[in-house]
């Protein structure tokens, strides 16, 4: 391989084209981008093994963890997530082994991080979901495995356990999908406002659901959360008998992707046409939006999530460089202007 200046390469591994998916089982599956690799497909084979500067390389152990909440294979959010932690594997040569709870309780995870732990892997990643497993995480972290999270950040005894963090600033997108409300949706003391979530007592939801209520406090108007779980089926059915109890509700806030990409066609089974704004991106969510029935939803750019995350992890094995905490996805909305940016088909995956 031609060798190339360390700054050409350092920029070469972050803009890199994005590989083709790799396989991925319903709940564990393993990659590897050695060269020797056990890897399917072309994307390992032809993927360096390392750069000329030890990135790759300098670590002895390279086997990773990657734990998903929900499962990437039916969720389309998740799923974004999960590509960026392979390509970011791949490209650090890094063996990554992926499990998810599919969605189950939260001492499924805890259960996932203590079986890692017994294979000693270099790092693990996971999302904080639920402060249940937090102590677990701190058990890897203690056994010196580097964990970094990503998606949802810790919020008790793991905040000191983690070395870095990927994700969404809940709470202040919350507040701007509240403003963006606002302007759009005339509201006024007492109306209805309802908030879904896949698991309302969770952080992402809180800090979300906070972030919205902090704006819509000031016409009066406070959030309805209901649950809807993580299933679609579930969730096209909890929305469907609350807005059929509920034909007066203002506006719909979806807190999570499960019931945001249901919102639609549960309004159509309720004979509603409330307004809808909410977070995340899924094909249901893009044709709501290019449809007017979705005013817009927030940005979170889960592949970054992912990839940025296993990436940080490969500088901190390799180069013992610290991991940073990085806003994904900024403070941007995407709406009926721009959501023709997401809708190229190379794209699945990785932006929708």
């Amino acid at each position: 391989m031609t060798a190339l200046s360390r700054k050409s390469r350092l920029a070469a591994l972050v803009v890199a084209a994005v590989l083709p998916a790799l396989a991925l089982t319903a709940c564990s599956s393993q990659d590897s981008s050695s060269a020797s690799g056990s890897a399917s497909g072309s994307a390992a084979a032809s993927a360096p093994a390392a750069l000329s500067d030890g990135l790759g390389s300098r670590a002895t152990n390279r086997n990773v963890y990657f734990l998903t909440y929900y499962n990437p294979a039916s969720d389309a959010f998740w799923n974004q997530i999960l590509s960026g932690a392979k390509d970011a594997a791949t490209q650090g040569n890094l063996t990554l082994t992926h499990q998810t709870t599919d969605g189950t309780n939260p001492a499924a995870m805890t259960d996932l991080i203590n079986t890692a732990i017994a294979t000693k892997p270099a790092a693990m990643f996971i999302p904080f979901n639920d402060p249940a497993w937090e102590n677990a995480a701190c058990e890897a972290s203690k056994q010196g495995i580097a964990v970094i999270a990503y998606n949802v950040p810790p919020s008790g005894v793991a905040k000191g356990c983690v070395k870095g963090f990927v994700g969404q600033d809940f709470f202040a997108v919350g507040a701007i999908i509240g403003t963006e409300l606002l302007k759009q949706v005339k509201l006024a003391s007492g109306d209805k406002v309802l908030c879904p979530a896949e698991e309302p007592t969770q952080q992402y939801a809180i800090q979300r659901g906070g972030g919205v209520e902090s704006v819509l406090k000031s016409v009066g108007v406070k959030c309805t959360y209901l649950r809807t779980g993580g299933d679609d089926a579930g969730a096209l059915d909890a929305l469907t008998s609350w807005l059929t109890a509920n034909p007066d509700v203002k506006a719909i806030v979806p807190l999570g992707g499960t019931p945001h990409r249901n919102a639609v066609a549960a309004e159509d089974a309720a004979n509603n046409k409330a307004p809808i704004i909410g977070f995340d991106t899924s094909p249901q969510v893009i044709a709501g939006i290019k449809s007017g029935r979705i005013l817009a939803t927030a940005d979170q750019q889960g592949y970054i999530q992912g990839y940025q995350a296993v990436t940080q992890g490969t500088l901190y094995l390799d180069f013992a460089l610290s991991p940073a905490n990085i806003n994904s996805g900024g403070n941007a909305l995407i709406d009926k202007s721009n959501v023709a940016n997401l809708e190229d088909k190379a794209l699945q995956g990785v932006r929708w």
